[in-house]
């Protein structure tokens, strides 16, 4: 018969792991509830200065939209979530989510449009996700790592990340970067993402903080909104960025670091990509090859 003890001790592991599986669970419920229909909001305000002679902005940034949300890929531990942006006629295929849990490999943003990766031990890493944002050509954008905070009504995400200036500022060219803490709460109503922003400046040797910025995008719930022309880019367009992800994944590096040109000797990414997105439009995907050879002189080895 075995004693008292390893019973006692085989319960409180089955238990535990009983708890690791509803707790897993819940985080998938509430990453996958990110997706559907939503009416969004986009509001930035800078709030006060942080270097000497800056003047914060005095007009706060808002726009409103409508997106759609799919989910490009769920294998468990890893879920993507597309956001589809539809503006009156227009329709833009906006950032994605990469989800990954317990992820160890990391990419980390330090400016100036490099990325380094970054190993975490699995002990690090452990019951939580990663979530990778990529630009509006997969390119990577940021991310960053943590666990869900379960409630009984809500679900929460809290991160750290550095960040390129977003495409409202891509003009600006007194700050760097955005060292940023990101919040995703999932209620009944919808989900809420919350930024609270440093923008910085880390050029010529120096490295400082210009101004903080509190950021707030909506996404509620709409049931009455025609999202016909986004779907429709979509059903057309899904088996491009399935390939055009996947060559992503092959260029990021598992050690070291990347620089993503925006120009090269091709011509300009965002160009070159919309001519892939044409074609895939017009009933002819381009293959792997073809992608690969596309995205790959943009990538610079550090």
């Amino acid at each position: 018969m075995k004693p008292l003890s390893f019973l006692l001790a085989v319960l409180f592991l089955g238990s535990t792991a009983f708890a690791d599986d509803a707790s897993f669970e819940k985080d998938r419920k509430a990453i996958l509830s990110m997706a559907g229909d939503f009416k969004v909001g986009f509001h930035f305000q800078e709030t006060f200065s942080m270097h000497e002679g800056y003047k914060v902005e005095d007009k706060p940034y808002t726009e409103e939209a409508f997106e759609t949300v799919k989910v490009v890929e769920d294998s468990g531990k890893r879920i993507v979530l597309q956001h589809i942006l539809q503006a009156g006629p227009m329709v833009v295929k906006h950032w994605a989510q990469i989800w990954t849990y317990e992820d160890t490999e990391i990419l980390e943003f330090q400016g100036s449009r490099v990325w380094t990766a970054k190993t975490l031990t699995a002990e690090e890493a452990k019951g939580k996700w990663s979530q990778r944002v990529t630009q509006v050509d997969d390119s990577p954008r940021y991310e960053g790592i943590a666990a869900w905070v379960h409630g009984e009504e809500t679900s929460e995400w809290t991160s750290e990340a550095n960040r390129p200036k977003p495409r409202r500022e891509e003009k600006r060219d007194d700050y760097d970067l955005l060292v940023v803490t990101n919040r995703h709460t999932i209620t009944k109503e919808g989900w809420f993402h919350e930024q609270d922003n440093t923008k910085w400046v880390k050029r010529d040797g120096k490295a400082y903080p210009l101004c903080r910025e509190v950021g707030f995008n909506p996404y509620l719930r709409v049931k009455d909104h025609d999202f016909a022309k986004a779907n429709s880019y979509w059903e057309k367009t899904a088996p491009l960025w399935k390939e055009i992800r996947n060559v992503w994944d092959e260029l990021s590096p598992e050690k070291g670091s990347i620089k993503v040109l925006t120009k090269a000797d091709e011509g300009r990414l965002q160009d070159l990509v919309s001519e892939l997105v044409a074609e895939a439009e017009d009933g002819k995907t381009p293959g792997v090859d073809k992608i690969r050879e596309t995205l790959k002189p943009f990538v610079i080895a550090q």
